[in-house]
């Protein structure tokens, strides 16, 4: 079943029980949460799971993740679910924290990349929850991006990367946080920290009372080319690459220094909530523009800033 591409933002009981028709069919839908958008199906159909691999020409060895509607039974997906789990789930659900736990021998092996473990997750958007809340019961969700491409924060990107291959995109507008989730694997008696995102490490600590190993080789997620510059070095560094004949977009915090026909500025808001706002909607534009080089002023080096500073890592 297709259901129209126009933009739905306050949605309809008939347009959401259209979207929810089409999930139970083994649709794909795209939908906004608060961190990116997610491409999502019903998490226990295999067609469905099979589909979000190929659209998003994904390798299907890596895992796809689960959005719940709130108060939904973590025991249909997940094993063993320890007192800190609960507690972190307790304390950051809804919002933008993926938890990794041992599956249920019912979750498919497939939506796990083959392995034991299952990522689940509780969006804290009115959309997402909406037709969370509607379908009752979890969505395959990664987010709704070619493997490799930038993720999508605004339904414009994703029906630039998916044209009308999916049954519906929701146009929510633009996502409220912008940077993607953080993840951490609560399988075991040692908690690590797989990805930094919209959640700082001491915000996690602070809630279980003890340190949390992180692992970097996750880190640094976007494949552009991305060169942070110290502030006092920006400029030069700005003349450097146009005297080089390369096509620039600079993301600053300052006002534009220089003017030049190859040359992008961009002030970006000095607040780190704002700016992981808008990241990915301007490295989308640089992306489009054909831009050679992207030079970023070196961000602060505190807790707000630890999840931009892992998505930009090279």
């Amino acid at each position: 079943m297709k259901i129209a591409k126009e933009k739905i933002n306050l949605m309809s009981e008939g347009q959401l029980q259209k979207l929810v028709f089409s999930l139970q069919q083994g649709g794909v839908i795209a939908f906004p949460t608060e961190t990116v958008y997610a491409l999502a199906g019903d998490a226990r159909s295999l067609s469905a799971i099979k589909r979000i691999f190929r659209l998003k020409a994904r390798p299907l060895t890596q895992p796809l993740s689960v959005l719940l509607p709130q108060n939904h039974d973590l025991a249909e997906w997940a094993n063993d679910v320890s007192p800190l789990a609960q507690r972190l789930a307790d304390y950051f659900w809804p919002g933008p924290l993926t938890l990794i736990f041992n599956k249920k021998a019912s979750v498919l092996s497939e939506l796990s990349g083959g392995g034991s473990k299952v990522g689940l997750r509780v969006p804290d958007h009115p959309v997402a929850q909406s037709i969370l809340q509607a379908f009752a019961g979890g969505l395959a969700a990664p987010s709704a991006n070619r493997s490799a491409h930038l993720s999508p924060t605004q339904a414009t990107h994703v029906r630039q990367a998916f044209a009308d291959e999916l049954d519906a995109i929701v146009d929510g507008g633009a996502c409220s946080i912008g940077i993607e989730s953080t993840i951490v694997d609560v399988s075991s008696d040692s908690p690590r920290i797989l990805r930094l995102g919209a959640i700082s490490q001491e915000a996690i600590q602070r809630v279980i009372g003890s340190e949390l190993v992180a692992d970097s080789s996750v880190l640094g997620r976007i494949r552009l080319p991305l060169r942070q510059i110290e502030r006092d070095e920006l400029e030069n560094s700005v003349h450097h690459y146009l005297n080089q004949g390369k096509s620039i977009t600079v993301l600053a915090r300052q006002p534009a220094r220089v003017s030049h026909t190859n040359l992008i500025w961009i002030t970006m808001p000095e607040e780190a909530s704002d700016y992981g706002r808008v990241l990915y909607q301007h490295l989308h534009e640089a992306e489009k523009n054909s831009t050679t080089q992207i030079l970023i002023e070196s961000l602060p080096q505190n807790e707000a800033w630890a999840g931009i500073h892992a998505l930009l890592r090279s």
